[in-house]
């Protein structure tokens, strides 16, 4: 699977929807976790950025810990700066946790469908609980929002 499919599914969409609105602290907004800006977490500024990147290990694609909300500019023109994602999930996640992300980068796996279909599945409910509290903020908008 390349990058460019990944990010255009229906699994990643409501991962990254699921992270943005748990890290929210209103249902309305987020902040960067790299740089600090506040965002609305349903517009193209707010992204969900990778502290191991998915051409480094499929592996991690989808675990939370390995996730955090950022704007398009650290995460997309600056190369996620991970050093300083990476000292914000260790706050929140705890180093053993974001330790044992770095051994799990080196299981190989290869994308497949059915591993698409599982975390789809996984996310949604989750995705779905957190709209039931919160209010769901994409649902305003027009249309379904691509990366």
């Amino acid at each position: 699977m390349k990058p460019k499919d990944f990010y255009r599914s229906l699994a990643w969409r409501y991962c990254s929807r699921y992270v943005l609105l748990f890290y929210s602290f209103d249902g309305l907004y987020v902040k960067c976790s790299t740089c600090g800006k506040i965002m609305q977490v349903n517009s193209r500024e707010a992204h969900c950025g990778h502290l191991i990147k998915i051409t480094d290990a499929w592996s991690t694609a989808f675990e939370f810990e390995n996730l955090a909300p950022q704007c398009m500019r650290d995460n997309r023109f600056l190369g996620g700066r991970q050093d300083l994602m990476k000292e914000w999930l260790v706050k929140k996640h705890g180093i053993y946790k974001i330790n044992d992300l770095y051994i799990k980068k080196f299981n190989y796996c290869k994308m497949q469908k059915y591993h698409l279909d599982y975390w789809l599945g996984y996310y949604k409910n989750l995705f779905e609980r957190l709209v039931k509290e919160n209010g769901n903020p994409w649902e305003k908008n027009v249309g379904i929002r691509n990366y």
